[in-house]
């Protein structure tokens, strides 16, 4: 871009000046040519306005090269977007395709789970069936077992009873061995001391006449006699000692037997009781389940009773059921006569109807070819007329999306156009300005001097070369315009029939799916023909099937009757069972009913259906052979004396089935009577057998009370002889306590003046180096503080006593009264005022400094409650000076 420097220059060397004047960008030059003079001033602002203009045409240029880049980029992005759009619809059609592959896969995965669901209902049909058969497979184990656990209750019932009875017994004999041993033992001390006593006498009887015949004979006889009587009592008291010892030592024997045969027998009594507890617990528990066993006899009884009435309820409406099923059988009988009638009448019209078809069946092979032909016919003009149809389609959507892309194009061009007038309007605008500035060029040139004439020239050359430049690219601009346009519509052809390719594509894709859709809804159909054969034939298998089933219901319902004859303990499952198998009964009452109604229903449905066809037959006289009619024919006709026998054989059976249940419901009468009878025998037996316990019990209790008695007084016994003990434990343990605790009390003294002795040691002890270091330095501080302190008080008192002499002072010099020993104020003497304002400061410095130390020390304050002194002169300065020294 031109700045100007270079116009400059030339005109400070035209004019012949001798200052050089430089431009950096900025045109400060009119406060400079306002000094070099008025002809200056106007060939600057020529200078100027030449320049700024230069300047706007070259962003005039810039702006025209940015916005034919702006136009190129977008006819690149154009392209790159109709260039998206044709992937993006190639891309859609093949995802279309691949949708309909995968509906087809689809459609064959259903198909394949279809039938695996069928197989899989079969299977669950026939564990059905398994799990059945091992349900009653397990419900006759379970009555087995259950019988067999009565049994073996009856069997531990008894053998309980014999057990106590036993035991009992054994009770009883060993108390007996107990009072005999007793009794043989008292019998044998008794002897003993007897025995004892007989000695005893008959030795000293015998020792009296031998002493007595001894002192009649002489005394010296007497003497020895003496002597040998010393000896023989010494012999027998040590006899009598020894006897003593041995009656004792027998006695603490027959103790320590006593206490080992009371301990072995307290053992058994306690073993008797711990028995006779659980043969209690156990009758109880027996009489609990007794008065249970009544009170779900009753309600079994009361269940049974309501279940007869309602068994008997419900077979008289099976009677009446059975009746109205045999009226209703005796009705469609009628029904079948009358239907058999008018099957003959239909025969009839149908052999006149089938001679009339074999003359129309000639007829219909001539007009069938003719259809033929024409179904083709019609068949090509439809594919014809389709192919066409989507071929337009096709083309109406290439058509509107050619629509809409020329209509962008036109408006992109609109926009292109308006954007061209635009830029024409600032080229004229530049025109205009450019004439403008040129008038105006014109103008100032006629009143300048020539020597700007040849830099108009110049001016105008560069104009003339720019205007040049610019058309040359306003004609490139609408060259590269056109070559894009056309380079869009080769594009859009070509896009057109890329389009046009693939929808013809399409179609014959879409025609060849619909091909196979025919095709697969044709074997579909024959699928779903095929199903409804099988499911006819499925049908059949059913009701035989269920005829089968019902057939071994009654065949398992007649073996669980007889084990309900051979079993009592069978009653309750038997019972539910026959609950069950009534409620299947009703069921299939119930089945049986909806299954004639349906029967009646369906003949009266095929009797309609055949007359209707019969009659459509002889009216719409259809185009079909004549051995397809008389098959289809032949075929209803079978098919209806089937269905016709069916229904009299499940009829018949029904009857059967229907008598058969009433014998067996008078037999389930019967054995709810013989039930009833064993319950009675069973409960009368549970009676005698709880008197038997009752009086085995009571005999028990009073055992049981004895004893008890017997074992009370033992333990008061011992429980006197255990408190004795307690007693004399409890008071060797207390003065045990005592002397530890005395031992405790010298102890804790002894301990206390261990202490004493520490702490007076630890009191006494000598103090170390270190402490004695610090001891010395504290004690240096505290008199350096109270020195401090007392220098602090004395400086405080001199302050005191010269504040009062300056208050002294002033007021003799306000007062005009002079003293003795103070300056005259009335002297005026002139001091410079920085000495006084330092002194003035230093002394305040002074006084806060002393004010902190008296703060820290914890002293009063004196001058945080008054004012400062005035400053001091010289004279003052120097008696204050020379004050401390004295």
């Amino acid at each position: 871009m031109a700045t100007g420097t270079g116009w400059q220059q030339l005109y400070n060397s035209a004019s012949g000046n001798p200052c050089i004047i430089t431009s950096t960008g900025k045109y400060n030059s009119s406060n400079m040519f306002y000094e070099a003079g008025l002809t200056m001033e106007y060939t600057q602002d020529l200078h100027l306005k030449m320049s700024k203009k230069i300047a706007q045409l070259t962003k005039v240029i810039y702006a025209l090269n940015t916005k034919n880049d702006e136009h190129e980029d977008e006819m690149e992005s154009l392209r790159e977007a109709h260039e998206d759009e044709v992937q993006h619809i190639v891309t859609e059609t093949h995802d279309k395709i691949m949708q309909y592959k995968s509906k087809m896969v689809d459609e064959v995965d259903l198909k394949r789970h279809l039938q695996s669901l069928e197989e899989s209902v079969e299977l669950h049909e026939h564990m059905k069936r398994q799990a059945l058969a091992e349900f009653e497979m397990y419900r006759q184990r379970m009555e087995d077992s259950q019988l067999c656990t009565e049994a073996q209750h009856t069997q531990r019932v008894v053998s309980m009873s014999r057990e106590v009875e036993e035991m009992r017994r054994d009770f009883e004999e060993k108390l007996r061995s107990f009072g005999q041993a007793q009794a043989q033992f008292e019998q044998d001390k008794r002897r003993a001391i007897d025995e004892l006593r007989t000695t005893h006498r008959q030795e000293v009887q015998e020792l009296l006449h031998s002493q007595q015949n001894q002192s009649a004979n002489s005394t010296v006889d007497q003497e020895k006699l003496a002597e040998l009587h010393r000896a023989e009592v010494e012999a027998l008291m040590e006899r009598v000692e020894e006897l003593t010892k041995g009656k004792v030592h027998l006695v603490e024997e027959y103790e320590a037997k006593l206490t080992k045969a009371q301990g072995y027998y307290e053992r058994e009594l306690e073993a008797m009781r711990r028995t006779q507890q659980l043969t209690a617990e156990k009758l109880l528990a027996w009489k609990r389940t007794e008065v249970e066993l009544r009170k779900e006899f009753q309600v079994q009884e009361a269940v049974l009773q309501r279940t007869l009435g309602k068994l008997r309820a419900e077979l008289q409406r099976a009677q009446e059921e059975a009746r109205e099923s045999r009226d209703k059988t005796n009705r469609l009988q009628a029904s079948l006569t009358n239907a058999e009638g008018t099957i003959k009448n239909l025969h009839k019209q149908l052999e006149e109807a089938i001679q009339d078809g074999e003359i129309w069946v000639m007829q219909l092979k001539d007009t069938e070819y003719e259809l033929e032909g024409s179904r083709d016919r019609v068949q090509q003009q439809a594919t014809e007329i389709l192919h066409k149809a989507s071929q337009i389609g096709s083309l109406q959507a290439t058509h509107m999306s050619h629509e809409a892309t020329i209509r962008d194009l036109d408006m992109e061009q609109s926009r292109l156009r308006e954007k061209i007038l635009r830029l024409e309007e600032e080229r004229e605008r530049v025109l205009n300005q450019s004439q403008a500035t040129d008038e105006q060029h014109k103008h100032q040139v006629l009143s300048l001097e020539q020597s700007l004439r040849e830099e108009r020239q110049g001016y105008e050359k560069e104009l003339a070369r720019l205007r040049g430049k610019y058309e040359e690219e306003g004609v490139r601009f609408k060259e590269a315009q056109a070559q894009a346009l056309e380079e869009l519509s080769e594009k859009h052809r070509a896009t057109q029939e890329s389009a046009q390719n693939a929808a013809e594509k399409e179609n014959n894709l879409l025609m060849a799916e619909m091909g196979q859709e025919f095709e697969i809804r044709r074997l579909s159909l024959e699928e779903q023909k095929n199903c409804l054969q099988q499911q006819l034939d499925n049908l059949k298998k059913e009701l035989s099937a269920k005829l089968n089933i019902a057939n071994q219901e009654v065949s398992h319902l007649q073996e669980l009757v007889k084990e309900g004859e051979q079993n009592l303990g069978s009653a309750h499952s038997h019972i539910s069972s026959l609950k069950d198998t009534q409620e299947k009964l009703c069921i299939e009452l119930d089945t049986t009913r909806a299954r004639v109604r349906e029967t009646s229903n369906l003949l009266t449905d095929l009797q309609v259906r055949l007359l209707r066809r019969c009659a459509f037959m002889i009216r719409s006289r259809i185009s079909l052979p004549h051995q397809i009619l008389t098959h289809y024919f032949v075929h209803t006709i079978k098919l209806y004396y089937k269905m016709s026998d069916l229904i009299y054989f499940h009829i018949s059976d029904l009857q059967q089935e229907v008598s058969c249940r009433t014998h067996r419901i008078t037999d389930l009468d019967h054995e709810i009577h013989s039930l009833n009878d064993t319950i009675s025998t069973l409960t009368r037996e549970l009676e005698l057998k709880g008197k038997e316990v009752l009086r085995v019990r009571s005999e028990a209790n009073q055992q049981i009370r004895a004893h008890e008695q017997d074992l009370t007084k033992r333990h008061e016994r011992e429980l006197g002889e255990l408190s004795a003990v307690h007693h004399r434990e409890t008071q060797i343990m207390l003065s045990d306590f005592n002397k530890a605790q005395e031992l405790l009390k010298d102890k804790i003294s002894a301990l206390q003046i261990l202490l004493e002795g520490t702490e007076d040691k630890f009191r006494n002890r000598e103090s170390r180096h270190e402490d004695l270091q610090v001891i010395a330095e504290l004690k240096d501080m505290v008199t350096e503080r109270e020195a401090l302190v007392k220098k602090l008080v004395d400086d405080k008192k001199f302050y005191q006593l010269e504040l009062v002499n300056r208050e002294t002072g002033f007021n003799k010099v306000f007062n005009t009264s002079p003293n003795v020993g103070v300056i005259n104020p009335l002297i005026k003497v002139s001091y410079p005022l920085n000495t006084c304002s330092v002194y003035t400061n230093s002394i305040r410095i002074t006084y806060i400094l002393i004010n902190n130390i008296l703060i820290e020390s914890g002293k009063d304050t004196f001058f945080a409650l008054r004012p400062l002194p005035p400053p001091l002169c010289k004279e003052e300065q120097e008696e204050h000076c020379q004050s401390p020294a004295k």
